[in-house]
């Protein structure tokens, strides 16, 4: 399944019939709308679309399909749902709460289909990055079923449910960020919970932080060090040299986050073929992520062929952030970079690894950067990273366009915000 690279956040409340999860919905945005953030809700299977109607008509018993042909219908909903509503506003940058998504044919399919299966084809979609589930008593879902007077679908009778609610139960169990809530007390107790871990997961600076360590000096010990650090805070990756990402894959597994693996700095010289081969190396030994230096000498001296054709290969590779080394670069080399990373198929544009021009004291250069990068490459992830050292730095970045920061004094950033 893929992993949501756009610079929005993807948010899911599952749960029975009944047990709340529109009503959760609702909350939530109202309380990250008044946060000062862009939100948007939406449910599956939708409403409105051709195929959410054809849906509606199986669930309220007007229509009979077998039950693969009801999941593979489920999964055309859910492309469109995807391809035209949710893709579109993460991309923007907004927060989407999409009450359901696929835990829900998962537990409702596997009354009848094996789970794997299920999963296998729901493989292209995205995963959200935070999901909370409803957990309600059966009998407790039909009494409000009845109170509403809608009528309940073939699937809500108390004896299903409680299959579905263990299926539930199953399935989450193979996904990470994935959070059982007690749906059975009052509503505002369990909006509180939600939104409790909500204040951790999306508004915690460490999940913005690639805690970075490609000290040359780096022992092995060091590096344990780092991945122990980066686990503590929940960090949203490590970035390490080639030679450490088998190390970090093992230290970090299970752990959601991401082993990031640096490539070819600081200028991005080495040849297409040796780039590649490191590249691939890395991804035989477990890393989530690149970070590749562009060629520079060749942007510089327009050789912009090359660069896309460099980077479209080993953008096929892994999920890849470009390192433009934006302190070499005039403004406009700045934007022609930033839309050959597009171009690529990168998730992201980074500003610069060690050696870059801009020293601490430039910031506000490196901000500038920032935000020609954000109009170029509309819809990319930004990157910012170099000389970025305190909790100061980092929020001057966020402010300018960055959704992650690459650095090495993690750690210290969130003494600071403790304090």
């Amino acid at each position: 399944m893929k992993k949501n690279y756009y610079s929005g956040k993807f948010i899911v409340i599952e749960g029975l019939d009944g047990s709340g999860q529109s009503t959760q919905v609702a909350i939530l945005k109202k309380y990250l709308t008044k946060k000062g953030f862009d939100v948007i809700t939406t449910k599956e299977p939708t409403p409105n679309s051709p195929v959410g109607k054809i849906i509606r008509k199986v669930l309220d018993k007007k229509k009979k399909v077998s039950p693969p042909k009801l999941q593979r219908i489920f999964c055309q909903d859910r492309e469109h749902h995807l391809n035209n509503l949710v893709i579109p506003a993460l991309k923007q940058g907004k927060i989407v709460i999409s009450d359901r998504y696929f835990f829900s044919t998962f537990a409702y399919g596997m009354l009848d289909l094996k789970l794997d299966w299920l999963i296998k084809l729901n493989d292209e979609f995205l995963v959200p990055g935070l999901t909370f589930l409803l957990k309600v008593k059966p009998r407790t879902c039909i009494q409000r079923i009845d109170k509403r007077g809608t009528g309940r679908t073939f699937f809500e009778v108390e004896a299903k449910l409680k299959k579905v609610l263990d299926n539930y139960e199953t399935s989450v169990k193979r996904f990470n960020n994935v959070h059982i809530i007690n749906g059975q007390p009052a509503i505002k107790k369990v909006s509180e919970d939600i939104i409790k871990i909500v204040d951790k997961k999306i508004m915690n600076i460490a999940k913005l932080i690639d805690h970075t360590n490609i000290s040359l000096k780096a022992k092995p010990k060091d590096i344990i060090k780092t991945c122990a650090e980066a686990k503590k805070y929940d960090f949203r990756g490590v970035c390490v040299n080639p030679k450490y990402a088998k190390l970090v894959a093992k230290e970090l597994k299970g752990t959601g986050i991401e082993t990031i693996i640096l490539i070819d700095p600081p200028m991005g010289l080495s040849s297409h073929q040796e780039r590649l081969r490191v590249c691939k190396k890395a991804k035989e030994d477990g890393a989530d992520e690149l970070d590749i230096v562009m060629n520079i000498i060749d942007l510089k001296y327009e050789k912009y062929d090359n660069v896309l054709k460099d980077l479209k290969e080993v953008c096929r590779i892994l999920p890849t952030k470009v390192i433009i080394g934006s302190g070499f670069l005039t403004d406009d080399e700045v934007r022609i970079a930033s839309e050959i990373v597009k171009k690529a198929g990168a998730i992201c544009v980074k500003t610069a690894t060690f050696k870059d021009p801009l020293e601490n004291r430039e910031l506000k250069e490196k901000a500038q950067h920032l935000k020609t990068m954000r109009k170029a490459a509309p819809g990319l992830l930004i990157k910012a990273s170099g000389n970025i050292k305190t909790l100061s730095d980092l929020k001057e970045m966020v402010r300018a366009g960055a959704d992650i920061i690459g650095t090495s004094s993690g750690v210290k950033m969130m003494k600071q915000a403790k304090k």
